[in-house]
């Protein structure tokens, strides 16, 4: 098989991201500093009591230390860049410039990990961006209003990072094991948001402002909605990172776009909204070149060369 079996399993089973994204977009009274608290808390926690069942070594050998820093900085700045541009920007635009993440993968595959891409891989990334354009439908668009500049940005750096903890999961293989790195990366998350708001919040009370926006006093209903989101995120974080030290960063990292997919059929299923031609064209589109790239037999890189 031109595919580890497991890594597509895993793979396709990441999709428990696309859903807990959409359980977000219900719940948008949550304030997102606290929202992003619990998801990475959930990891966390659902993450450590795994390991100590299953007595995982959460050590990390010296040479491999820097892998799990730079996976840990540049999934949490994924994630703060992806919400700070989905705050800030019409919805479509924002998850278009992020669907951008396997072009930037598939460069950093060439340059760091020596991967040599095949122009079938190539064609069905472009095409796959088509996919999700369509999807979103560019005719619904807000273009009353220029995007802010910054907000751009920030939905660039969201596939930039993204990419990046990609190369660092795939980089690592099999010497950092895939839940020490998640327990890793999600301990250096929930820290940097509880910092942030135990910061911030005192600060605002004292002086009179606002704390709707960092904190949230919930609902029983909200409170299992956070609980869910939160154990979804940590399946996500467990088949995603797992996936990634299988296959091909391109591949999965095309995988990981379907989620726009799962959040379709979240929405046919419990919000009765049904997609019309242009986006059901997106994602057969979408579906096509995902398996295509999954059929197409993979270049080995350097490393694996050497091996």
């Amino acid at each position: 098989d031109p595919v580890d079996k497991r890594g597509v399993s895993s793979g396709i089973n990441a999709e428990y991201g696309g859903l807990s994204a959409s359980l977000v977009s219900l719940e948008s009274d949550i304030a997102t500093p606290l929202l992003l608290a619990v998801r990475f808390m959930g990891t966390f926690g659902f993450n450590a009591i795994a390991c100590v069942i299953m007595g995982v070594d959460l050590s990390v050998e010296k040479g491999n230390r820097q892998l799990v820093l730079i996976r840990s900085v540049c999934g949490f700045a994924s994630f703060v860049c992806g919400t700070y541009a989905f705050q800030n920007m019409p919805v479509g635009e924002a998850t278009v410039i992020i669907s951008m993440a396997p072009v930037f993968v598939a460069i950093f595959s060439m340059c760091l990990l020596g991967v040599r891409a095949r122009p079938c891989q190539i064609v069905m990334i472009i095409l796959s961006l088509v996919g999700v354009v369509l999807i979103m439908d560019p005719t619904t668009w807000d273009t009353s209003e220029s995007l802010s500049i910054v907000a751009v940005f920030t939905a660039v750096g969201q596939a930039f990072f993204k990419s990046l903890s990609y190369i660092s999961i795939k980089k690592s293989n099999n010497r950092v094991y895939f839940m020490t790195m998640i327990f890793w990366y999600s301990l250096s998350a929930v820290s940097a948001c509880i910092l942030f708001i135990g910061i911030l919040y005192p600060i605002l009370s004292a002086t009179g402002s606002s704390t709707a926006w960092l904190w949230t006093n919930c609902t029983t209903s909200q409170i299992l909605i956070l609980i869910t989101i939160s154990f979804l995120g940590f399946l996500a974080q467990l088949t995603l990172t797992k996936a990634a030290q299988l296959i091909n960063t391109t591949t999965i990292s095309l995988i990981r776009n379907s989620d726009i997919l799962v959040t379709m059929i979240f929405q046919i299923c419990f919000e009765s909204i049904w997609p019309d031609w242009m986006q059901w064209i997106g994602m057969v589109l979408m579906i096509v070149c995902t398996v295509t790239i999954l059929l197409t037999k993979e270049e080995p890189g350097k490393e694996e060369e050497e091996k």
